[in-house]
């Protein structure tokens, strides 16, 4: 779990830096827009809570075998998504651009500590990329011996 924790912090402290540096944009093209600001933030903050609500799925996921809580939490996730998008449309076009630019920032955090910070030199490197042999899929005809719960509705 503390592996966890530090996964979800990084992942935290560049989506606050990466919406830092749009909101240090923003002010250079747009001037002080309080709109586009306040629903940046907002954006933003939605982003990092529905990534909880998604780790949190997953990890209930791993423990109880069952797809409830990614279930339940897709329906949690998305409305909330939805609602504080279209509250930002209503204030005008700069907060949705704000909106949308602050939920896309956590996707930003995760592409550059994934896929643009791990190729630097003397980077470490991406765990999920960490074997040296080319992986070696099984045949399908050996995937019916395990256990499929995909029937299971």
């Amino acid at each position: 779990m503390e592996d966890l924790r530090k996964f979800k912090i990084q992942i935290y402290r560049y989506c606050i830096i990466i919406a830092a540096v749009i909101q240090l944009i923003s002010i250079i093209v747009l001037g002080l827009d309080r709109v586009f600001t306040n629903c940046l933030i907002l954006g933003t903050i939605v982003t990092i809570i529905n990534f909880n609500i998604l780790v949190y799925s997953a990890a209930r996921l791993m423990q109880t075998k069952s797809k409830g809580p990614v279930v339940g939490g897709y329906f949690v996730r998305l409305p909330i998504y939805g609602i504080v998008f279209h509250i930002c449309l209503k204030m005008g076009l700069q907060g949705a651009i704000g909106c949308v630019l602050g939920f896309i920032t956590l996707h930003i955090s995760m592409i550059y500590i994934y896929g643009i910070k791990s190729r630097f030199p003397g980077a470490k490197k991406n765990p999920l990329n960490s074997w040296t042999e080319p992986k070696k899929w099984r045949s399908p005809s050996e995937w019916e011996d395990e256990d499929d719960d995909s029937n299971d509705f």
